[in-house]
Order: structure tokens, then C-alpha cells, then sequence
């Protein structure tokens, strides 16, 4: 088996850029996408272990991508985690109505950023080393 896959989606180059950043020493693929169809091809094609998603993206957002994942039999094992600047009831519901593994809000830290990625891999029995 080769390099874990990560697929980062953020429409702001920054938070990708940020996110890129976290994971310097990680022995994973890092893949990323800019809007919910570039994911939704990306995930097809690649097949991520997990996809560090925006809830808000231009088109598709988060939730439908993560929706669309997780009913198809062939692609329902991708971990996917939401990442929201909002933390309202309603956002909540949406991330987790979904059926995502995990949410995170915005500001995003390096702790819990790494936090959740380890947990879903951990839970998928893939443990890596962090330099």
C-alpha cells in the first residue's frame, strides 16, 4: 500500500495553504480541490482515506459532497470531516446529517486539525509517524 491519501477542499487557497502547512512531517499523499464537483471528481479518482471538507464551497457545497460519499457503497469508507466557520445548531445538523465522521469549526488549529485526521485514521487502523 502506498502513502495514505488526504484530500484537502477549501475555496480560500489560504486555509488549504494553512492546512498543507499542519501536516509537514506527515508520510501521507496530500491532494487538494477547490470547489465540491473538483472533490467529488478527486475522490472518484483517487480514492482518499479522508477528505477535510468546507461545509461552504461554491456549486456543491460540503454537506452534498459528504452526502454523496457516504451513500455510495464503493466510497462510503472515505472519512470525511467537515470544516465550518459557522457553529450555530443548524450548521451542526448539517455536518452531522450528512453522515460525516467528524466536524471542525474555523479558527482551525494545528492540535485539533491533526486531532481529528489522526483520529479518523486511527479508526481506520492506519497510524502514521509525525515528524
Amino acid at each position: 500500500m502506498g502513502k495514505p491519501a488526504i484530500l484537502l477542499v477549501d475555496d480560500q487557497k489560504s486555509i488549504i495553504d494553512l492546512e498543507k502547512s499542519f501536516l509537514k512531517g506527515a508520510d501521507l499523499q496530500i491532494i487538494t480541490a477547490s470547489t465540491g464537483s473538483e472533490a467529488l471528481q478527486s475522490i472518484i479518482k483517487e480514492r482518499p482515506e479522508v477528505v477535510f471538507l468546507d461545509l461552504m464551497l461554491p456549486g456543491m457545497n460540503g454537506d452534498a459532497v459528504c452526502n454523496f460519499v457516504k451513500n455510495r457503497e464503493e466510497l462510503k469508507d472515505t472519512a470525511v470531516i467537515i470544516l465550518t466557520a459557522k457553529d450555530d445548531q443548524n450548521s451542526l445538523q448539517r455536518c452531522f446529517k450528512c453522515g460525516c465522521d467528524a466536524y471542525v469549526t474555523k479558527p482551525i488549529t494545528r492540535d485539533e486539525f491533526l486531532d481529528k485526521i489522526k483520529f479518523v485514521l486511527d479508526e481506520k487502523g492506519i497510524y502514521l509517524n509525525w515528524s
